[in-house]
């Protein structure tokens, strides 16, 4: 039995993108919203468990519609990254398609750490959770430099180059998120007197 395609990238990115790439495609944007609808799903579903104790299908999907934000915002991100890429010979949808691949690591933080703190007592600490980012963040930045070389056709430079660019963006919206929703900003202000 094979192993399912997300998986396959996640473990063997360059290969699989290349025969990937290899394979004709029928599709479009419905097929490229498929994954990012998915993150929206899990992302609203995990932040739901976290906070209720219990899982009411109206507030998972106020949940869904209000986090959707993070795969637009992502989507984004790589439509920027795959629209600068010089030798990018294919659909942004299907670029975009195919980047989407790429969030299993991510995913699979959320399931795990929202799992471990809505099923388990084992007390979590913050610093934990925080360094466990980087499992995910190198993870992701490994598929997405295969993507960069095997989708986009970039030299090794190249992909590296854009590698550094998608994750310097997602990790940019990340923590100013954070900065926003923790009141940083908020005192800050109120620190200088504004």
């Amino acid at each position: 039995m094979p192993l399912p395609l997300d998986l396959r990238v996640a473990l063997a990115p360059r290969e699989t993108y290349g025969e990937l790439m290899r394979e004709p495609v029928a599709g479009g944007w419905r097929r490229a919203l498929e994954r990012p609808a998915l993150v929206a799903v899990i992302v609203g579903t995990a932040v739901t468990l976290s906070s209720a104790d219990r899982v009411p299908i109206g507030l998972v999907a106020m949940a869904i519609l209000t986090w959707s934000f993070v795969p637009m915002l992502q989507l984004l991100v790589g439509a920027i990254v795959s629209g600068i890429a010089p030798a990018r010979s294919i659909s942004m949808a299907r670029s975009s398609e195919l980047l989407f691949m790429a969030h299993l690591p991510w995913s699979l933080w959320v399931l795990v750490m929202t799992g471990l703190t809505a099923f388990t007592y084992v007390p979590l600490p913050q610093s934990v959770q925080v360094v466990s980012l980087l499992i995910p963040g190198v993870w992701t930045s490994m598929i997405v430099l295969a993507f960069c070389r095997a989708v986009l056709g970039c030299t090794t430079r190249g992909a590296r180059w854009l590698t550094a660019l998608h994750q310097t963006m997602i990790w940019m919206l990340f923590f100013g998120y954070v900065f926003l929703v923790s009141g940083v900003w908020a005192r800050t202000l109120a620190l200088v007197g504004w």
